[in-house]
């Protein structure tokens, strides 16, 4: 039953992976199992066997998702692709209370807000560079280099809990054709994508483990301005027609659901220590 459950968990971490506007990270903070899962990556020798038992199911499971998740996903930008992209919009905002609620967690500095604007602006420049010179009006550049890349960055969004791998992606182009190699398994573009991701979360469970400790408020800061960001890559031309009027009402109910699904940990965290 508990293989099960974590299969369960690693199936909804890997639709977060990639799917826009949540971030895989987050959903492992949900589940509480974060730290445990970013322990296990960092010192993957100690404990070996433990940590394989713990690991395999969450890694089947996030493979399924993002595999099952992608053919879904391609469909809805096909023919609904404006409302599609305020309703990920939606999801993206009502996270920010949490995301910025957890990087209080071991107190604040003014100087933290320069970092997140910072951050913010270059990737708001990516994304101005982007519009302006469109990668994505083509075919990605499908190099073993960039589809490496590409599972890099998601593996970026699986490890650090509010950074959306897909809104990053969206920003280089990248992300269609990123579901097309997906939902046509193609084994020969799955390889560099699969080895970016691996390479990436090995290395970035260490590095963000490491920078938190030693920097949590400006690490989350940065994540946050990424965040924010991000969110500029997404924003579709909207016009005054009933599909703008659809698009924003669905943009207020992703807000809202996602508002209301992260606070679960901070809910679950007061239960815990009301029974403790």
């Amino acid at each position: 039953m508990k293989i099960i459950k974590n299969i369960a968990k690693g199936f909804l971490i890997g639709i977060g992976s990639i799917a826009p506007g949540v971030s895989g990270g987050s959903i492992a903070v949900i589940f509480g199992i974060y730290d445990k899962l970013t322990d296990a990556i960092a010192h993957f020798y100690r404990g070996f066997k433990e940590k394989i038992k713990f690991l395999w199911p969450l890694f089947v499971g996030g493979v399924l998702g993002i595999l099952l998740f992608s053919n879904i996903i391609q469909y809805l930008f096909a023919h609904y692709n404006t409302q599609v992209r305020c309703l990920f919009i939606g999801l993206m905002i009502g996270t920010f209370p949490s995301v910025v609620r957890q990087a209080n967690d071991k107190g604040f500095r003014k100087s933290y807000l320069i970092w997140a604007g910072i951050a913010f602006i270059l990737t708001a420049i990516l994304t101005f560079l982007n519009q302006a010179n469109p990668i994505s009006s083509g075919p990605m550049d499908s190099s073993f280099g960039m589809l490496f890349l590409s599972g890099a960055i998601i593996g970026f969004g699986t490890i650090i809990p509010g950074i959306s791998a897909s809104f990053i992606l969206m920003a280089l182009g990248a992300y269609e054709t990123l579901l097309n190699i997906l939902t046509s398994f193609d084994i020969v573009s799955m390889l560099p994508i699969g080895l970016g991701l691996i390479a990436s979360i090995l290395l970035f469970a260490k590095l963000i483990s490491y920078l938190y400790q030693k920097a949590y408020g400006i690490m989350s800061y940065i994540v946050f301005g990424l965040l924010a960001g991000s969110v500029l890559a997404i924003v579709p031309p909207l016009q005054g027609d009933m599909i703008t009027i659809i698009s924003l009402l669905l943009m207020i109910a992703g807000l809202i659901f996602s508002y209301l699904f992260s606070t679960l940990p901070q809910k679950n965290k007061k239960v815990e220590q009301k029974l403790s």
